[in-house]
């Protein structure tokens, strides 16, 4: 047996964040993923804005996370020389004078008070959030944008290029021998011991395992009675003749540039159909919408689903198995991971290193 510090199971964003706080610890770290092309990490936008959702409610810890998160990539950007990371002010295009005042602060915040608990416990200071501040009003070209209501700027906010973090992370785990590509099953090839984990199909002995299996952990037999309430994105690649517009517009939906003339657009959430298979429905549920404020023709060229991996609460969970301790999660990152994955892994890592 090969003696590592840490197995992290699955590579998505919560795993590879957690492998690379613990790499700059100073520990071997060995990660297994299965490799699947519809996890809610391959599929994800990376999409990172401070007011999302229906509310338009200012994210909570946005102050501390955002520039965590930044920090984070450019450090991951240095080592693996890739660029993943673009941080750009977004765009929200009011839907209506409802919306228009909320934007313009002229309305109370509902999320006074509410805090990631995995991002505090590193120590940091959090203010609650009271009144919603004014986020300033932005031009979008008409000839683009119905906007008859007005658009705001959402500052400081970027987009993380998932698929290029993730594959430029893993060639730097594979480099030194610490990943495998392999379809871990938890209840056959994790067995725990008092002093550590044993790994025998994949060779190694751990300190501890930390499974990070987005919605796959919902059949990991260790850990079966998280509070689940997971729900399904959809993504549509679209080619958009004459849209130079570099920004990711909002408006119920959001609108991203990923060069080459080519956008995503995404993403409603759909409780019911938990199956990463394109429908129908969410296809016409973002064309719809998208629709209402793009004035442009366009054409889709791509479609794709997965399944948020989303716990009651909507924030991160992270926990240690009750009998054998050396067994961990973290899960539940959400729509809001490419954001939160870094502060909260930090603050995991922190637990892992103080506990073993």
């Amino acid at each position: 047996m090969t003696a590592v510090d840490y197995v992290v199971v699955g590579q998505g964003l919560a795993g590879t964040a957690v492998a690379w706080h613990l790499r700059w610890r100073g520990c071997r770290v060995l990660v297994v993923d299965r490799g699947d092309p519809d996890s809610a990490s391959r599929v994800a936008a990376g999409l990172v804005t401070p007011v999302t959702g229906k509310r338009l409610a200012r994210t909570p810890g946005y102050d501390e996370l955002y520039p965590a998160a930044v920090a984070f990539y450019r450090r991951v950007e240095a080592e693996t020389g890739r660029h993943v990371f673009t941080a750009r002010d977004a765009v929200r295009v009011a839907a209506d004078e409802r919306e228009r005042a909320k934007l313009s602060g002229r309305t109370p915040s509902a999320s006074a008070g509410v805090v990631y608990p995995l991002a505090r416990a590193r120590g940091s200071p959090e203010a609650a959030e009271g009144s919603r501040p004014p986020l300033a009003e932005t031009e979008v070209d008409p000839d683009w944008f119905a906007a008859p209501h007005g658009a705001f700027a959402l500052s400081p906010a970027g987009r993380l290029d998932v698929p290029a973090y993730l594959d430029a992370s893993r060639a730097v785990f594979a480099a030194d021998g610490g990943f495998v590509a392999a379809d871990l099953d938890p209840g056959r090839d994790v067995i725990p011991e008092p002093d550590g984990v044993r790994l025998p199909r994949f060779g190694r002995r751990a300190r501890g395992v930390v499974f990070c299996q987005g919605f796959a952990g919902r059949s990991n037999t260790w850990f079966p009675d998280l509070p689940w309430n997971p729900a399904k994105g959809a993504v549509l690649t679209l080619r958009i003749p004459g849209l130079a517009e570099e920004r990711v517009v909002h408006r119920g939906i959001w609108l991203a540039p990923v060069g080459d003339g080519l956008f995503l657009a995404g993403s409603p959430y759909d409780r019911d159909d938990l199956s990463p298979t394109p429908t129908a429905r969410g296809r016409d549920q973002i064309v719809s919408r998208l629709r209402e404020f793009l004035r442009l023709p366009f054409d889709v060229v791509g479609h794709r689903a997965a399944v948020r991996p989303v716990v009651a609460g909507l924030q991160p969970v992270f926990g240690f198995h009750r009998e054998y301790r050396r067994l961990t999660y973290l899960n539940g990152l959400g729509s809001k991971g490419a954001l939160t994955a870094a502060a909260t892994a930090a603050a995991v890592v922190d637990l892992l290193v103080c506990n073993f």
